[in-house]
């Protein structure tokens, strides 16, 4: 146990001095093998071989189609086209814009399954859209921010795609899991915006029209349909979540190069050259993880963490808010994805002994982990936003506070009703 937690204390400062994340978890997880002299011991065609383990799923295919899909609309200009259609449909009312925020952000949502995603790419429109209208910072920094939370929770969702691989449970299960806790999210944060418009007197614009819609509509309609066939297909049994993520490819592929014609060749080619450095940089983690959590498992750390847990406490609810002031705390440190692949393999029992659903945890821990996005020190979101909107990382993260704030109501609400999260999937059955 101790050479464990050596291992894991090792990955912490490792992550805290900027080590790359795969880097750290491949480094601990060698100072374990040096702390035990396993190095000695140990074939070391089994470290390959743990490697290769923790990619070798059918189920991750889901994942470099899932960001094609999100880099191929980006691309295409599919998202000014649902700014556009956000606008003209809630646009009009008293703070409008903050409104058109995050219905455009959940309607991205529907295709990239990224907040930073997000953030950098349609943010870069809505910060700029809310300023020339006379917004204020703090609102325009905030609801952005916040917004683009939204990304990682409506499927397709990338971090739910990796639970569910470690967890051992279905992928559709969890992608599904996931639409009414992102809906509830962006209801909370209309609300939110919808108050702030009153205080702080927010402007609004004329309603264009509903000749005016309809064409915005017609014009959105193809991305549109990306988030509408992929649950669709999974919802009928049509297709897995992996197959959904193929069919959710060609369509974008189709969208951009059919429907849109304003992405040539080159641009193709470059959608793909991201979409592999993507898709690398995840699966290396992927892999040195799957790594570390052998490791932590020969350590004995799950079993002695249970053991733990249960002289602390018997009461399912005690451990739900414990579990929630710990992920809220590990996510202003760790990245979503390596957060999940360190923790599920430790958790996933836990929860499960105490009569927890590993789904329902598991949206419960994805929307933990990503606050931790937009909270320092590490927050990816903060970066890009601060990026994006050519102000102090000081301000970004202070902006943020009341719109992570409604997030974090809409989690305890999803914690305390699982049905929330088990209704959809429990559709299916």
């Amino acid at each position: 146990m101790a050479s464990g937690l050596v291992s894991m204390l090792v990955l912490i400062v490792l992550l805290l001095v900027g080590v790359s994340a795969a880097v750290a978890l491949g480094l601990a997880s060698m100072g374990y093998f040096a702390v035990t002299r396993g190095i000695l011991e140990i074939p070391h065609t089994i470290i390959a071989q743990r490697l290769v383990a923790g990619v070798d799923s059918f189920t991750l295919l889901a994942i470099p189609m899932f960001i094609f899909v999100g880099h191929m609309m980006n691309g295409s200009g599919a998202t000014s086209r649902l700014f556009a259609f956000a606008n003209a449909l809630v646009g009009h009312v008293r703070g409008g814009l903050a409104q058109v925020n995050i219905v455009a952000s959940m309607l991205f949502a529907g295709m990239s399954g990224s907040g930073v995603a997000d953030a950098a790419g349609l943010g870069a429109m809505e910060v700029r859209a809310m300023r020339e209208a006379g917004y204020d910072e703090k609102t325009t920094i905030g609801v952005t921010v916040g917004s683009s939370l939204i990304g990682p929770i409506i499927p397709p969702s990338i971090p739910a795609i990796l639970y569910a691989v470690l967890a051992g449970v279905s992928a559709a299960d969890m992608l599904l899991a996931g639409l009414i806790p992102g809906l509830l999210m962006a209801g909370a944060l209309m609300a939110l915006a919808a108050l702030m418009a009153r205080w702080r007197n927010l402007p609004s614009s004329p309603f264009p029209g509903g000749r005016a819609l309809a064409g915005a509509f017609a014009r959105a309609f193809a991305p549109l349909m990306t988030p509408v066939i992929l649950l669709s297909g999974i919802f009928a049994g049509v297709f897995t979540a992996t197959e959904a993520a193929a069919v959710a490819g060609l369509w974008a592929l189709i969208v951009a190069t059919v429907f849109y014609r304003n992405l040539g060749l080159r641009g193709v080619i470059e959608v793909f050259r991201r979409t592999a450095y993507d898709t690398a940089v995840i699966f290396f983690i992927l892999a040195a993880s799957s790594l570390f959590a052998w490791v932590l498992t020969r350590a004995r750390v799950p079993d002695t963490m249970a053991n733990w847990i249960t002289e602390l406490t018997t009461q399912p609810a005690v451990l739900m808010a414990l579990l929630i002031v710990f992920l809220l705390f590990i996510g202003c440190f760790m990245a979503v994805s390596v957060a999940i692949n360190v923790l599920t393999p430790i958790l996933v029992p836990i929860v499960i002994a105490f009569g927890f659903d590993p789904v329902h945890f598991g949206v419960v821990m994805i929307m933990l982990l990503v606050i931790g996005e937009a909270t320092p020190p590490f927050g990816m979101v903060l970066f890009a936003m601060t990026k994006v909107a050519d102000t102090s990382y000081e301000k970004v993260a202070l902006a943020s506070l009341p719109w992570l704030g409604a997030i974090l109501v809409v989690i305890l609400l999803v914690a305390a009703v699982p049905q929330l999260a088990l209704w959809l999937p429990g559709l299916m059955r």
